[in-house]
């Protein structure tokens, strides 16, 4: 009887650490993905970073050269304006 209650402690014992290892095994796999699934997440994260670096360089050029434009278009109606004044003020005199 002795020996059957080893046996069958034996079993019960063998059948319980077969299920711990199950589930470490699964725990382990589970850590690998999560693992793998934070590398990928912290490239994606890397490039719509680097995505949104340089959009925001291509807005701050894109508005530097609107400026620039702007600038030089108000700077050619000051002229005209001036020149306008000018005229009308001398045709003014005249009269």
């Amino acid at each position: 009887m002795s020996e059957t209650y080893l046996l069958e402690a034996g079993t019960i014992i063998s059948f319980l650490i077969g299920i711990i290892g199950f589930f470490i095994v699964r725990l382990l796999n589970d850590v690998k993905r999560v693992i793998l699934d934070t590398g990928k997440n912290k490239g994606r994260i890397e490039l719509v970073a680097r995505q949104q670096e340089n959009d925001i360089k291509r807005i701050e050029e894109r508005t530097q050269l609107e400026l620039t434009n702007l600038t030089k278009n108000v700077s050619l109606l000051t002229e005209n304006v001036n020149a306008l004044c000018t005229m009308l003020a001398q045709k003014g005199i005249q009269k």
